[in-house]
């Protein structure tokens, strides 16, 4: 008895994208407004620039509205207004200076304007 050939279903091709990382963003007085979507943060490892040791600090990160990623260290004032369940929803975060009358080892405090979306954006 012969063998019928079993026929080949084809693969669907798949269209594959790039992955970037993400752009470490800096506040600055020219670099002042970060908004997208909320995705999280890390714990990461930073040197301390005075005693040269390691630390932990908090890295998070946002999708901009064109999709590109971008990370930033968890300054103090932000840590205090950042949340985990900011996740998936629209921040915007404006850098407004120093405040000098705070001192944090050796450095005046970095203060941030924080609004977040209060619905999710689609998708999360």
């Amino acid at each position: 008895m012969a063998t019928q050939a079993i026929p080949q279903v084809a693969k669907p091709r798949r269209e594959m994208q790039e992955v970037k990382a993400p752009e470490q963003f800096k506040f600055s007085e020219q670099h002042r407004t970060l908004e997208g979507i909320y995705l999280g943060f890390q714990t990461v490892s930073v040197e301390d620039k005075e005693t040269k040791e390691r630390k932990g600090a908090s890295q998070h990160m946002i999708q901009d509205g064109d999709g590109r990623r971008f990370t930033f260290l968890g300054l103090y004032d932000l840590e205090q207004k950042l949340r985990l369940d900011f996740v998936g929803h629209w921040v915007t975060i404006i850098y407004e200076g120093e405040d000098r009358s705070i001192q944090t080892q050796g450095n005046a405090m970095k203060r941030f304007k924080v609004g977040v979306g209060k619905e999710k954006e689609p998708g999360y």
